[in-house]
């Protein structure tokens, strides 16, 4: 019996889970069995954090793993090599094939306090605990009702703008950047939509700002500044998992370079997806650290698992379609196309597609549909 290792649980992890079965079936491959490991026993849909921690966020993976043939364990990866995965329980689990899928955090940078008094939305419960703040916020203290969010790209304005729209008009909120433009690496086709946003939200922007301190009730700025605050939301960007740290080759961002099927570069049957690694999606463009990106690579990765052990060709992965939904509040989004980032839509219809990918189509099959109906929409016969 051959073997295939998934190390990780959240969109690279479960579509490539998919991907291996349904290859597995239709080569009729019964000899190789398929296991995915993972520290949490729900796939957190992390996209829709921004909107605060529900429960129909978490989606639990044994059902949908059982009804495809997958073996799910349950517990947290303590070390990756690229022949062996060993668990936090001390046990360690060969493997014929290995797909990393380990995702990447929040990297909340080294100021002093941040770690004690900061915040950030990445997982399940780190934003059920930021929730749990601000609803128990004394609304009469000095700076108990400002609410700072440090990071003005795409995560950034999405969790400003939601606590507007859940917390009123009352609190004061701050959004801090480095650069002079809010959403300024979003590119300036957004920017005119992004400034008039803020602003219609009664949003202060301070750009060109960098925190030096934070405490339980305040937040000090390079320029001198401090924000009474108790508060203090990171939005600073993703780091990979260090997990694989000592594996194939690095990008400057940490991530692992893969070649045009994501094997690993300089590593012989080891696979990755998503935000554990980059490579090409289309032209002079790579993959960023996104569901938009993680689902189909895992797909690929699944795939190519299953076929290089069967000594098959594999599929190269490729992803020329790239576009992106900015929520800038319950009843506006910019949804543009192209990776120049086109804006196709805004406002209440904007808003009305943002529902579309955060409540439906980021989401995995049901169970209930059965092992073929999930093949078939995970890889349709006739793509």
């Amino acid at each position: 019996m051959s073997k295939i290792l998934i190390a990780g649980g959240g969109f690279a992890g479960l579509w490539a889970a998919m991907a291996a079965a349904a290859t597995r079936h239709r080569q009729n491959a019964d000899n190789i069995a398929i296991t995915l490991v993972s520290k949490d026993s729900d796939l957190c849909i992390r996209p829709r954090l921004y909107e605060g921690a529900r429960p129909e966020m978490q989606v639990p993976l044994q059902p949908l793993l059982e009804t495809i043939g997958v073996r799910f364990e349950h517990t947290g990866i303590a070390d990756v090599t690229p022949t062996a995965v060993r668990t936090e329980q001390a046990a360690t689990m060969d493997f014929d094939r290995l797909i990393l899928a380990m995702g990447s955090h929040v990297a909340i940078p080294p100021i002093p306090g941040a770690a004690e008094y900061g915040f950030t939305v990445d997982a399940y419960q780190q934003t059920a605990r930021l929730d749990a703040h601000v609803s128990k916020l004394d609304k009469k203290a000095l700076g108990a009702s400002t609410l700072v969010v440090i990071g003005a790209s795409f995560s950034g304005l999405e969790i400003a703008t939601s606590l507007r729209d859940r917390l009123g008009t009352g609190p004061a909120i701050y959004l801090i950047d480095q650069q002079d433009v809010a959403g300024q690496s979003l590119g300036a086709s957004l920017t005119q939509d992004i400034t008039s946003a803020l602003e219609k939200a009664n949003i202060q922007f301070l750009g060109g700002e960098t925190v030096t301190n934070i405490s339980a009730e305040q937040v000090v700025l390079q320029s001198g500044r401090k924000i009474n605050a108790q508060t203090t939301i990171f939005a600073t960007g993703l780091r990979p998992s260090p997990l694989a740290k000592d594996i194939g080759i690095q990008a400057n961002d940490g991530r692992l370079r893969l070649d045009q099927n994501l094997q690993v570069i300089g590593e012989t049957g080891l696979f990755a997806a998503g935000d554990i690694g980059v490579a090409a999606a289309h032209d002079a463009h790579n993959t960023l650290m996104s569901c938009q990106h993680a689902m189909p690579m895992g797909i690929t990765a699944g795939q190519n698992a299953v076929l290089d052990l069967l000594g098959k060709d594999l599929r190269p992965y490729a992803q020329p379609d790239y576009a992106t939904c900015l929520s800038l509040g319950a009843s506006n989004a910019l949804f543009t196309q192209g990776w120049d980032r086109t804006i196709a839509m805004s406002g209440v219809e904007g808003a009305a597609m943002k529902a579309q990918i955060n409540e439906k189509w980021i989401y995995p099959p049901n169970p209930d549909l059965g092992r073929d109906a999930i093949f078939e929409a995970i890889l349709p016969t006739q793509a």
